[in-house]
């Protein structure tokens, strides 16, 4: 019986012919777009911004506030700003600053939107919110108070396992020390983690796993790595 085969969107393949050649710059026919490179990219930064002062909003004197520059990742999309940028309210009321990718224009930009809806997420918008700004009537400045930080931070795959410090022998784990790991189940780990056998093998790492939520069982030799 013959084979069924259907298709599916993957890369990165080599072309292997030209289908157009648009201001002498060729494209093959297993070309892919930056809509692939966000979607792959996506796969190891969640949305976010990347430090406690990339895009935070505070008081810029009067009816202003400052937004700073930063990096942020959004939909496997990278926004920066070298500068900070001045935004001028309107009045009193309540205000979202938000950090918007429109996918359709191909571009970022800060926005500040009156009332405190949720931050949009369509097919080609995603809003990442900043900060929300309370200011009272009759008020002729924005002080710190009025102003909520709502930045979320980018994380990846690799974050639980960054600070290892010596992957060969760690004396310590995320800065916890031995007696602190999490125990592998079926023994006690009472000594450094190693990356080979010792006499009793209970020392043996086999796969490493990290969450939020303690697994209901564990495998000897697996370690997790419980986040908060």
């Amino acid at each position: 019986m013959a084979e069924i085969k259907t298709l599916i969107e993957g890369g990165m393949f080599d072309s292997t012919e030209i289908v157009e050649t648009t201001d002498g710059y060729p494209r093959g026919n297993k070309a892919v777009d930056s809509a692939f490179f966000a979607k792959m990219i996506s796969c190891f930064y969640a949305d976010g911004v990347w430090g406690e002062e990339s895009f935070k909003v505070t008081p810029a004197g009067g009816m202003a506030v400052w937004v700073s520059g930063g990096i942020a990742w959004c939909r496997g999309y990278m926004a920066w700003r070298n500068a900070d940028t001045s935004m001028t309210l309107a009045g009193s009321g309540a205000y979202s600053i938000v950090l918007r990718l429109d996918t359709l224009a191909g571009e970022f930009s800060l926005v500040a939107k009156y009332g405190t809806e949720a931050p949009e997420d369509s097919e080609y918008i995603k809003e990442l919110l900043l900060a929300t700004v309370s200011i009272p009537t009759n008020a002729t400045a924005i002080s710190d108070k009025m102003i909520s930080d709502k930045r979320v931070y980018v994380t990846s795959t690799v974050d639980a396992l960054s600070t290892v410090e010596n992957a060969q022998n760690a004396a310590k784990l995320g800065g916890l020390s031995p007696d602190e790991y999490l125990k592998t189940s079926g023994g006690v780990m009472n000594g450094d983690m190693r990356a080979k056998s010792d006499g009793s093998g209970m020392s043996v790492v086999r796969n490493i796993g990290y969450g939020t939520t303690l697994p209901d069982f564990m495998t000897d030799g697996d370690l997790f790595i419980l986040l908060t």
